[in-house]
């Protein structure tokens, strides 16, 4: 039930470096190291830009190339979402250099022509210089958004779920530094934690086949059939189906629901279709960049999964830890139902 944080505009970071200026940070004191970071980072950032991407690989600690996603097409893919999500750069806000932990850091805010909040760019050097943190996110973070959900969204399914991600910080929610993520939810069935032993199937989980619900009405937008379900353990990281078997709902007041990683072969709706609140639009599966059977849930202002603006997503009238909640959103460690 991880993401790799390459898939989005999101931390790519060994540590995933997010702390912010003025707490653990102190300004360099160092004259020509300063110096040497500031013109480091502009560098980087620009070769990054332009596609440039070797030189960068050959220069990242091998934690970051496991960050990055283990190879340098995986840069290229995150080089891509960045232009897609974001656009190009069109102004600097400001530029900094920091120090944090044992790292020399240099820190960029700027304004994208695609982004509708400026966005921070981060380049992270060891003592030998060598790039060991890196990644572009939105300056804004997940716990600082304010935001109502327009549509009336009711839990996506029946029975009592458990959050195994769920929240705005990334103690909660390891969601929270991707954008178009950032509020989304992974939850498995409760029952999970009664069942012991090995389970080598997916078909041994208590998640497997659950009947998965619009969570209120709207038109199916787009759908994906046909990806294979993992074995327990593995999963299927490739950029296009990273989200498995999905279901995108457009609730037409700008919001979207997709539900994700859905088991192979169970969808019951097609694009174009029309749902009320409630109705089954397959089962729960484990498809994708999925580990075991689990539901991911995403509110967007788009369609397609993994692009566009994660948006939070306030549920109505649910029991959560046996409290009746009239509105809210739910936390990692949760167990949650429907009134």
């Amino acid at each position: 039930m991880r993401s790799r944080l390459t898939n989005w505009i999101t931390c790519v970071a060994l540590g995933c470096l997010v702390a912010c200026a003025g707490q653990s940070n102190r300004a360099t004191s160092e004259g020509d190291a300063h110096a040497g970071t500031l013109e480091l980072g502009r560098r980087f950032t620009e070769a990054f830009y332009a596609g440039e991407l070797d030189p960068l690989w050959n220069r990242m600690i091998l934690e970051m190339r496991d960050a990055a996603g283990g190879s340098v097409e995986e840069l290229g893919s995150f080089r891509e979402k960045v232009a897609e999500l974001a656009g190009e750069e069109r102004e600097v806000l400001h530029e900094e250099v920091l120090r944090d932990q044992e790292l020399d850091v240099y820190r960029r805010v700027a304004v994208f022509d695609k982004a509708t909040e400026p966005m921070v760019v981060q380049w992270g050097l060891d003592e030998n210089r060598a790039i060991a943190d890196f990644f572009i996110r939105p300056a804004e973070s997940a716990t600082s958004v304010v935001y109502e959900t327009k549509t009336e969204l009711h839990l996506p399914f029946e029975g009592e779920w458990y959050v195994t991600a769920g929240g705005r910080t990334v103690e909660q929610n390891q969601h929270s530094v991707d954008y178009s993520n950032r509020f989304a939810y992974d939850l498995v069935n409760a029952e999970e934690f009664a069942r012991a032993g090995p389970r080598p199937r997916s078909e041994d989980f208590a998640t497997w086949g659950r009947p998965i619900l619009a969570p209120a009405g709207g038109t199916v937008a787009a759908v994906r059939d046909g990806v294979p379900d993992n074995a327990p353990g593995e999963i299927n990281d490739a950029p296009t189906v990273r989200m498995g078997n999905f279901v995108s709902i457009d609730h037409g007041n700008g919001e979207f629901s997709v539900l994700g990683h859905l088991q192979m072969g169970s969808l019951r709706v097609t694009v174009g279709n029309r749902l009320r609140s409630g109705e089954v639009v397959g089962l729960a599966g484990n498809s994708g960049n999925s580990n075991g059977p689990h539901l991911h849930y995403n509110l967007q202002d788009r369609a397609e999964p993994n692009r566009g603006k994660g948006l939070p997503a306030q549920f109505r009238d649910f029991v959560a830890d046996g409290q009746l909640v009239s509105r809210g959103e739910p936390v990692q460690g949760q167990r949650i139902r429907r009134r």
